[in-house]
C-alpha cells in the first residue's frame, strides 16, 4: 500500500475561493431545518482541509469537528472493494472464482443454469441476489426493523443465502444489493481467518493512520458520535442488525480519516487502488455509470470520476474523486432526508469543479 508517495501529484493550496464556496454551501445546508450537521473534506494533491457546520446533536449546541464520528453506511462498500482488491493482489482469491468455493455446501444454489455467481458479480451488483437477505418488510419503520432483526447472525444470513433462487445469468444485469458485499465480507474473513473489522484495521486504517475507522464506537468516544436523524428531525437507531455482517454498511469514521482514505484512493500507482477502480461492469443505470469493485465510475467534462454514496436511517455520506487531477471531496451528514444524498452530491460536484477550475487557471 502506497500512501502519499513521492510520485503523487503535488498542488499548492487552492485560492481562497474554495473556503468561501464551502462556507456558503455548508451554511446553507444546515440552515435548512431538515438537516442537522455536516462535515466536508477537500483534497487536492497533498493539500487538504476540513469544514464543519451545524450540530452533532439537536439537543446540544456542539459543532462537528474533524474527529466527529459518523456512520459511513454504504460508503463501507468501497472499503470492502479495497479489501477485495488487496486479496486479489495477494493471491488469496481471484475475481472469476466461483463464490461457492468459499461457502458452505448448502450454498450450491448460487448459480443459474450452470453459470455460477463469481466473486466479481458480488462486487459489481450483478449476482442476482436481493437487496437484503432475508428481505426487509417494505412498510416497517427503522426502530421496529432493528427490533425485529436484532443482530443478524452470519448463520441466519447464510441460511437466507442458501434459500435464494437465482433467476438470471450472473454478470448480465445490475441490481444494487447489500447482500452481495455482506457475502464478500464473509468470504474475506474466511480466506484471511480474521474478522472484517480486523481486516479494515490491518489493511486500510492502520497503514493509513486512520484512528477512528471501525465498526464499533467505544463508550469513551460516544460524546463525539453524531446523533442520527431522519428528514423530520426524529432520532434514528444505527444499523445495529448488521454488526455481524458489516461489509455493506456498518463502518463508522471521521472526516479526518476519510481524507486519508481519499488520499490513498487518488494514488492509482498502487495496484490495489488501480484494481478497485477498474471497470468490471459497464452501464449500471440511467446515469450510465460503470462499476469497479463497488466504486461507481463515470466521466464529466472529459475527466474520469470515481464515487460512492451511503445512507442509513439517519446519516448520509458521499465521496467523489477525480484521480488524474488528484482531487477528492467527501461529505458526512447526520441526517437521512429524502433529498440529502442528492444535495451532498451537488455540493461535492460544485467543490470539485471549483478546484478543477482553479487548477486550469494556474496552469
Amino acid at each position: 500500500m502506497v500512501f502519499l508517495s513521492s510520485a503523487m501529484y503535488v498542488a499548492a493550496a487552492p485560492a481562497q475561493d474554495i473556503d468561501t464556496l464551502a462556507d456558503s454551501l455548508g451554511s446553507r445546508f444546515v440552515a435548512d431545518p431538515a438537516h442537522v450537521g455536516l462535515s466536508i473534506g477537500v483534497v487536492r494533491g497533498r493539500w487538504q482541509k476540513t469544514f464543519n457546520y451545524g450540530r452533532i446533536d439537536r439537543r446540544r449546541a456542539v459543532r462537528p469537528t474533524q474527529t466527529t464520528i459518523y456512520e459511513l453506511a454504504s460508503l463501507t462498500k468501497s472499503y470492502t472493494g479495497m479489501l477485495l482488491a488487496k486479496a486479489v493482489v495477494e493471491g488469496k482469491l481471484a475475481l472469476d472464482d466461483d463464490v461457492r468455493r468459499y461457502l458452505p455446501a448448502n450454498c450450491a444454489n448460487l448459480a443459474f443454469e450452470g453459470y455460477p455467481i463469481r466473486i466479481v458479480n458480488l462486487a459489481n451488483h450483478t449476482s442476482g441476489l436481493a437487496k437484503n437477505l432475508p428481505p426487509f418488510p417494505a412498510s416497517t419503520d427503522p426502530k421496529r426493523l432493528v427490533a425485529q432483526y436484532g443482530a443478524m447472525s452470519r448463520e441466519r444470513f447464510l441460511k437466507a443465502v442458501a434459500e435464494v433462487r437465482i433467476t438470471a445469468r450472473p454478470g448480465t444485469k445490475f441490481a444494487y444489493s447489500n447482500a452481495g458485499p455482506q457475502l464478500i465480507g464473509i468470504v474475506l474473513e474466511r480466506v484471511y481467518g480474521v474478522p472484517y473489522d480486523a481486516l479494515v484495521a490491518r489493511m486500510i486504517a492502520g497503514p493509513l493512520g486512520m484512528v477512528d475507522t471501525t465498526t464499533f464506537v467505544a463508550e469513551s468516544d460516544l460524546p463525539r458520535y453524531a446523533v442520527r436523524y431522519d428528514g423530520k428531525g426524529n432520532a434514528m437507531p444505527e444499523l445495529s442488525f448488521w454488526r455481524y455482517i458489516p461489509a455493506a454498511g456498518y463502518l463508522k469514521s471521521t472526516i479526518a480519516d476519510q481524507l486519508r482514505y481519499l488520499q490513498w484512493n487518488l494514488d492509482e500507482s498502487d495496484e490495489v487502488v488501480a484494481l478497485a477502480h477498474r471497470i468490471t461492469f459497464k452501464g449500471t443505470d440511467e446515469r450510465g455509470d460503470d462499476i469497479g469493485l463497488y466504486w461507481f465510475l463515470n466521466r464529466k467534462n472529459g475527466r474520469r470520476l470515481v464515487r460512492h454514496a451511503g445512507g442509513s436511517f439517519g446519516t448520509t455520506s458521499f465521496a467523489l474523486l477525480f484521480p488524474e487531477a488528484k482531487i477528492g471531496i467527501v461529505l458526512l451528514a447526520n441526517d437521512a432526508g429524502a433529498s440529502t444524498e442528492t444535495t451532498l452530491a451537488e455540493m461535492a460536484d460544485k467543490l470539485a469543479q471549483a478546484l478543477l477550475w482553479s487548477d486550469a487557471r494556474t496552469q
